[in-house]
């Protein structure tokens, strides 16, 4: 699968918006997951201490919003990453080229343990407050008796992200994320000339 950019004009629509996404074989008791998972959430899944958030949002003020999700399957090998950004349209072409360079500089480099052990530290933490609402709790034990588990899989899997090394996060970030591979959609009011400001 090769990837793609389309764009779509919207007139008189005041932000833009940026999506890109791709598809893996991977499914969510392989032994992959749990590190990229972890490495979806220092991409974007971490909001404002996310690498995009840090870059995108904080630092250059591109962006009104980024993230990136990741799915996958618990029972066919098949995940999806996607990354999102809502900005004014005259700044689109900054948005996406901040987001190419990160990515790229993550999949060269890597993350440093002291990020991945934030990181972890985040990401657990958010595990454990979502547990302690009824409501979520009672979404969490349906979905693994949807596919025949219980919450003995959710320890596990918190057991293996703890463990994880800076390593074993660029292994699957490389193996399971190609640029090359996204399809990429901005859609915006591009044609019309703003009369001033830069936000």
């Amino acid at each position: 699968m090769t990837g793609s950019h389309d764009t779509i004009n919207t007139p008189d629509k005041a932000n833009a918006t940026y999506t890109a996404g791709l598809v893996s074989p991977l499914r969510d008791d392989q032994l992959d997951y749990p590190a990229l998972l972890m490495g979806n959430y220092l991409l974007g899944s971490g909001a404002l201490s996310s690498r995009l958030g840090n870059r995108v949002r904080q630092q250059e003020g591109l962006s009104y919003s980024i993230g990136s999700s990741l799915s996958v399957s618990s029972f066919d090998k098949r995940s999806g990453l996607t990354i999102t950004a809502i900005c004014n349209p005259i700044n689109i072409g900054r948005v996406e080229k901040a987001i190419q360079e990160e990515l790229a500089r993550l999949l060269r480099d890597g993350v440093t343990r002291d990020e991945l052990d934030r990181g972890k530290q985040g990401y657990l933490q958010a595990q454990k407050v979502g547990r302690s609402s009824d409501t979520a709790l009672v979404g969490i034990l349906a979905n693994l008796s949807h596919s025949g588990r219980t919450m003995d899989y959710q320890v596990e899997l918190e057991k293996n992200i703890e463990a994880l090394t800076p390593e074993q996060v660029l292994s699957a970030l490389r193996k399971h994320i190609d640029p090359k591979k996204l399809v990429i959609v901005t859609a915006g009011d591009f044609e019309t000339k703003p009369s001033g400001g830069s936000e």
